[in-house]
């Protein structure tokens, strides 16, 4: 019996001290303790960059037994606030008590901003109670301002003489706000600057007008340049000569002239660079080179046999290759080194006429006819000299007064007024007029007017050989009729009288 009551008694006893009854104060489960399962947060910010840190912290064991039996943990369990901290270096960015959610997860959010913090690497700390996680963070130096030339607008092709507008997409692909100036050139001509401002990352389209381009016909660059990029794209220009552009390498070959020429080549080159719009139909310049190899077109002095179709008579004064559809490389000009300047002047730019692709009674129709006569020249130039000593003055009011009468006759071969001036050298005259108080050259016993050959060949010498002051217009007038009018007039024939010679011109 004492057994079975001891055994009894004990039994009680423990069943007491698990009721809270002897044995004092009940010891149950700790509480859980969280752990931080993730941080989600960028590993580097641009500097004026925004994100946000997300962390999840779990406490394990509070809500994975929801409905247990008592004296377990349960969904119903409560847990004390904690303490949640976001940081990134020395900047809190939360920090805040949080209570747990019955389910055991708590998501924590913060913003950062990059602009607050300075540049370079810093910690991220995110703390919920005791636990903590950590990791880099870094934020990017700002970008100074770049200037990209992110498009380049413009037609594929521009005529000769056109406005030619280009657009050029600038953009800054740096961070920082900024200002440049931006160039843009179209080949090697004129060039534009524009002075442009943005902002990190801000376009704008930046427009230059090229008015009346004058290039060489082809492709040309577009080009846009900033401090730092240069980009470009091609253009092609349509220009108007066969030749393709505006400037010919000319090559003189001047080796067979007694005389320095340079002046008479350029005042015959000059007249194409005055009227290559009136008469060419594009536009032309000539600069001299000293190679050969280089020219388009060479102009070399010699005396020339024979041009074309031959023609036993004729004597040339030059000879050229004629421009059709496209020049051959070079094209040549043949002048006779033999002629005064005055008529080496229009036989050069008769013949570049030709290799500019101008044929024989093409305007200007006076330099371009097949013929050179008096009345292609404006002015014609008059050498006027005495066979020994000086030009009498009442000779030369005579000789005068007969080439005004031609100036102001409106029925000159070519349809254009006739225009003359005196010159001091035969070299610069197209014709001479010789007086000669006794001379025998026209007659053998004197006395009469005659046309010989002058100084320079090819040079007319009108002569005039003892005669009367009274006749010697009419003589000169009679020289000068037969190929300066279409018909001549009865009084400057040789049935002329001397009263009607001595009148002339009334």
């Amino acid at each position: 019996m004492r057994t079975a009551s001891a055994a009894v008694a004990l039994a009680l006893l423990v069943a007491l001290a698990g009721c809270g009854g002897l044995g004092g104060d009940a010891v149950g489960p700790a509480d859980p303790s969280p752990s931080i399962e993730s941080v989600s947060a960028p590993e580097s910010l641009e500097h004026d960059e925004r994100a946000t840190i997300e962390a999840t912290a779990r406490w394990e064991g509070l809500a994975s037994d929801a409905g247990g039996s008592a004296g377990e943990s349960g969904s119903d369990a409560t847990l004390d606030s904690v303490r949640v901290t976001v940081r990134v270096g020395d900047r809190t960015l939360r920090s805040e008590n949080r209570s747990v959610p019955a389910n055991g997860t708590l998501t924590v959010t913060a913003e950062v901003d990059a602009a607050a913090l300075a540049p370079g690497e810093h910690e991220l700390t995110v703390s919920v109670g005791e636990a903590t996680a950590t990791r880099a963070l870094v934020v990017e130096e700002a970008r100074a301002a770049t200037f990209a030339v992110s498009a380049i607008e413009a037609p594929d092709s521009v005529g000769y003489g056109e406005n030619l507008t280009v657009t050029a997409t600038v953009t800054n692909a740096g961070d920082l706000a900024g200002n440049q100036t931006v160039r843009i050139r179209y080949g090697a001509g004129a060039s534009a600057n524009r002075t442009v401002a943005l902002d990190g990352g801000a376009a704008e389209r930046v427009s230059v007008a090229f008015a009346n381009v004058r290039l060489a016909g082809g492709e040309h660059p577009v080009v846009v340049t900033t401090a730092n990029q240069t980009r470009e794209r091609t253009v092609s220009l349509v220009h108007p000569s066969p030749y393709g552009e505006t400037t010919l390498g000319l090559y003189v070959d001047d080796g067979a002239v007694d005389r320095n020429v340079s002046a008479v080549v350029a005042a015959a080159t000059g007249y194409w660079e005055r009227n290559d719009g009136r008469y060419l139909g594009y536009p032309v310049a000539y600069e001299r080179v000293a190679d050969e190899e280089r020219a388009d077109v060479v102009l070399r002095f010699d005396r020339v046999e024979r041009c074309g179709v031959e023609d036993g008579d004729a004597r040339y004064f030059g000879c050229a290759d004629l421009l059709v559809d496209e020049p051959r490389t070079p094209m040549t000009a043949t002048v006779d080194p033999r002629i005064s300047d005055a008529d080496m002047n229009a036989t050069v730019i008769h013949e570049l006429g030709h290799v500019q692709g101008l044929e024989h009674g093409e305007e200007p129709a006076g330099l371009m006819n097949a013929t050179s006569t008096l009345a292609t020249h404006r002015p014609v130039k008059v050498h006027l000299r005495a066979e020994s000593g000086d030009v009498p003055t009442r000779v030369e009011r005579e000789v005068a007064a007969a080439l005004d009468y031609f100036a102001a006759r409106e029925d000159i071969v070519g349809n254009e007024r006739f225009t003359w001036e005196f010159v001091e050298d035969a070299r610069d005259a197209h014709v001479q007029v010789t007086f000669d108080e006794r001379g025998d050259v026209c007659f053998a016993d004197g006395g009469g007017s005659c046309t010989v050959e002058g100084e320079f060949y090819g040079q007319q010498d009108v002569r005039l050989e003892a005669l009367d002051d009274e006749v010697v217009a009419w003589h000169v007038g009679a020289s000068f009729a037969p190929v300066l009018l279409e018909e001549v007039p009865p009084e400057l024939t040789g049935e002329a009288d001397r009263r009607e010679r001595e009148a002339w011109p009334e």
